[in-house]
């Protein structure tokens, strides 16, 4: 059953024990991957195009169901839009794990250990995003695990509402452009090509 109303939901507001995302300092990154050196607030790599990594993790359960958030209004990229199941900043000193497993936490509430985290592959991003472009270094990762998501607490700065669904379905309404969800990616074209291998 879908939740359809906000003060109903179990959620987390970080409020002052969260830190300004956008003062976290971030590695800065050569086009390869490799580290400059440097680092700088999201907010700088941002407004000066630099190249910095973030993790996706995608969480499918046992029913071959893929978890989708849906992202907060008040978001600047793809507000009020179905999208991955988490994903976020890789900070100075993380590398992707330490990073996928502090943002399950932060927006799902999910606990888990880095080794449970099945690394898939990287991609590159260029986004544009008002007068500015993102560059992006995504590294991608894949959890099973069975979230149960009628009572799991949702960091509310980050997303409004979960839900999961089975895998080829998402890959049709991807595919369809559904103007509900996020665009079609490079991402989301291999991940389903190694799903497809994986179940079929």
């Amino acid at each position: 059953m879908k939740r359809e109303n906000l003060p109903d939901y179990d959620i987390i507001i970080m409020g002052d024990n969260m830190s300004d995302v956008m003062d976290e300092l971030i590695d800065i990154l050569e086009e390869n991957g490799e580290k400059t050196g440097k680092c700088a607030t999201k907010k700088e790599i941002y407004q000066n195009g630099n190249w910095h990594r973030s993790v996706h993790i995608w969480i499918i359960n046992d029913n071959q169901e893929l978890l989708v958030q849906k992202r907060n209004p008040l978001k600047k990229t793809f507000p009020n839009l179905w999208a991955i199941s988490s994903a976020g900043h890789v900070l100075t000193k993380e590398n992707s794990k330490d990073a996928g497993v502090r943002e399950l936490k932060e927006e799902l509430n999910i606990e888990i250990e880095k080794e449970s985290l099945e690394y898939l592959f990287t991609v590159k991003r260029e986004q544009k995003q008002e007068d500015l472009t993102l560059r992006v270094i995504d590294d991608v990762y894949l959890l099973h695990y069975n979230l149960d998501v009628e009572h799991t607490k949702l960091q509310v700065e980050e997303l409004t509402d979960i839900k999961y669904i089975y895998y080829s379905y998402l890959e049709s309404i991807l595919k369809n452009k559904d103007k509900d969800y996020v665009p079609y990616t490079e991402e989301h074209q291999r991940l389903f090509e190694y799903l497809n291998k994986k179940y079929q």
